[in-house]
């Protein structure tokens, strides 16, 4: 039989691996989201000039980011602010 000690400590360990799990779950489907952008935007033809600031986007970029839009330092402040103040 079974004592109280022993339920708790599994009901413990059990919800600690259904969070676990929960996370697990999250993250897989972030970046289910994130492939599935990446996958929009290389359909797209990559921008020569970044939609931020203008400037010229270097080839070496837009052949390794398909469907680039920003350069790299507007793309870096943008990925920046979305990590302060999320997405």
């Amino acid at each position: 039989m079974l004592d109280n000690d022993d339920d708790f400590q599994w009901s413990n360990e059990s919800e600690e691996d259904m969070g676990q799990l929960h996370a697990i779950h999250n993250n897989m489907n972030h970046i289910a989201e994130v492939n599935r952008k990446l996958q929009e935007q290389a359909k797209r033809p990559s921008a020569t000039e970044c939609e931020e600031c203008g400037d010229t986007i270097p080839e070496a970029r837009r052949l390794a980011v398909k469907g680039v839009q920003l350069c790299a330092p507007c793309q870096e402040a943008l990925e920046q602010v979305k990590r302060v103040y999320g997405s």
